[in-house]
């Protein structure tokens, strides 16, 4: 029976994972703002001969190397894991955003909002389901909670955990000469996820 339920559990876990992925390529075709990680992801792809997926997939290595040279220990199969889940979503992005351009790719302004308030609360939707199993974290969280535990407070570690991928798409926006990811949708995402998630977990409590 326990195999059943952990099965179980697993199969919601990945669809989480599949749920938040596809929430962000609504958000990237939109172009009006992404998550600070995403966007970071998508300057680095503008930059470098990396699709967007890859760049999610780099990115959140150097997360989790950032999260080893702060102190933090891991098991080497959570490592291995938390790998394969960001490797798992980088792929799954680029797919949802390959649809996209083959069936439909928003390019008036009303389109392109739509599209963002679809991919915010998947994002949130995701989050949520993907926060109460806790069956492995991707690398950003991995080095959020390395922040927290290095500050000794919640609210700093988050910040800069967040600020890292912010500062970055910034700097690789100014060596475009143009503004890639971040837009008005990423101060709104900043807003409303948490209070999403929230709701969200009190919609669909997993026990």
């Amino acid at each position: 029976m326990k195999k059943q339920i952990d099965s179980k559990k697993m199969s919601l876990y990945l669809m989480a994972i599949l749920i938040n992925a596809l929430g962000n390529s609504f958000m990237i075709v939109a172009t009006v703002g992404s998550a600070p990680w995403t966007a970071a992801s998508e300057a680095l792809s503008e930059v470098s001969p990396f699709s967007v997926g890859t760049s999610v997939v780099v990115l959140h290595t150097i997360a989790l190397l950032i999260a080893l040279s702060i102190g933090s220990t891991f098991r080497l199969w959570t490592i291995v894991e938390s790998f394969l889940l960001a490797v798992v979503f980088g792929l799954a992005i680029d797919a949802f955003i390959l649809i996209h351009e083959v069936f439909y790719t928003p390019t008036a302004l009303i389109g392109r909002v739509s599209y963002f308030l679809i991919g915010v609360p998947l994002i949130s939707l995701g989050l949520s389901l993907y926060l109460q199993i806790g069956y492995i974290l991707m690398p950003p969280d991995y080095l959020m909670k390395s922040l927290i535990v290095k500050f000794k407070k919640t609210s700093i570690g988050a910040t800069i955990s967040l600020a890292i991928p912010f500062l970055l798409a910034c700097l690789l926006s100014l060596f475009r000469q143009e503004w890639i990811g971040i837009g008005v949708g990423t101060l709104v995402f900043l807003i409303v996820n948490g209070p999403l998630i929230d709701w969200f977990q009190r919609l669909f409590p997993i026990r």
